[in-house]
This record gives C-alpha cells, structure tokens and sequence, in this order.
C-alpha cells in the first residue's frame, strides 16, 4: 500500500474498501488506520479471502451501502468497445447512477468502485460516490505487458479506455466521507 494512503485516511473512523483489492494484505494495513469494511470486485479471486458482495453500515445515523458496481460483462464490453471506437470520451455515465443505487436499497450514500473513476452524483435523496482508486489503471501491475491472444486483445481495449477518461480520472486517489447531522459530503483527494 502506498505511504500516501495512510496520510490521506489518517484520523478517518472507518474505512470502506469498494473491492479489487490488488492483495488481501491491504485489509490487514487498512486496519492499521481504522476499522474496514470492504466488498468483492470482479477482480478479487483472493484464496481465504471471503467478502461479501454488498454492505450497509451505519454511521452516525446514516446508512451507507458498499458495493463493488460492476455490471454485467456485456455492458462493460460495450461501454469500452463504444469508446476505443469512437476515439475519445463518450457521456455513458447517465444510467450508472441510478443502478448503484438501486444496488443496496434505501441508504444516504452508496460508495462504489468498479470504473475506478471518481464521481460524485446524486439520484432523488441518494448520494452516489466512486472515490477514484489507488490504481486506476486497474491494479498495482498496470505497467505489465498485455496478456497473449484474446485476453491481450481485451487488456488493449481496457487500456486505451482507461487513456480515453482523461488526466483526472486516471490521477490515483482515495476518497473521504464527512459524515455527521447535516448529511454525508464527498471528498476525493488526489494521492
């Protein structure tokens, strides 16, 4: 885990994990700053790691649901493939939203992960928050050559998505959470 993360969540009460941990020791040194809840990304195959899907945890009156955020694998593959196609960033973001937080049920904010892009949006009373990631390209390997053959040909579409969001969406960050009776407000910080 990189030094920057343990500066930016120092004195946070609690830490929530939107999945794709790239190790399961990053649970063990986030919980050397707080306690952690985390959730199952699609890239989590992590032996004796068990996590759940989706969480909602309380804090100070507020319910906060966790989910991963990822969709079915034809949706992604055509948010990608519209993008390399047309060469640069495309506005798809519009139904996103609304399907995170249909996810978890009634809660105050839902934190997801899976785009590793940050956002901050909101759907009627709901706060929808991706804080970014600590490696938006994906994983802590993201300089490693493309896979071979058709898992190679899918690294080079993801990759050149990934290039196509621009300069702060691909900016690793966390995301912080200020929660208390006036409501929940969105923090990225930029690492």
């Amino acid at each position: 885990m990189p030094a920057s993360v343990e500066r930016a969540l120092s004195g946070c009460d609690l830490i929530l994990h939107a999945g794709d941990l790239s190790v399961p020791a990053v649970i063990d040194d986030l919980g050397g700053i707080a306690p952690v809840v985390a959730v199952r990304g699609d890239h989590d195959r992590l032996g004796g790691l068990d996590l759940p899907d989706r969480a909602v945890v309380a804090v100070r009156g507020r319910r906060i649901g966790l989910v991963h955020g990822k969709r079915s694998f034809a949706l992604d593959a055509a948010v990608i493939t519209a993008h390399v196609l047309a060469g640069r960033r495309l506005r798809w973001r519009a139904h996103l939203a609304p399907a995170m937080a249909r996810t978890v049920g009634p809660v105050d904010c839902v934190v997801y992960g899976h785009w590793h892009e940050p956002a901050v949006d909101r759907v009627g009373g709901t706060l929808v928050f991706s804080p970014g990631a600590v490696c938006p390209w994906g994983s802590l390997e993201g300089g490693r050559p493309p896979a071979h053959g058709a898992q190679g040909v899918a690294d080079r579409g993801v990759r050149r998505y990934r290039w196509q969001l621009g300069a702060a969406a691909m900016t690793p960050s966390v995301g912080v959470l200020e929660v208390d009776e006036a409501g929940i407000r969105p923090r990225v910080i930029p690492l």
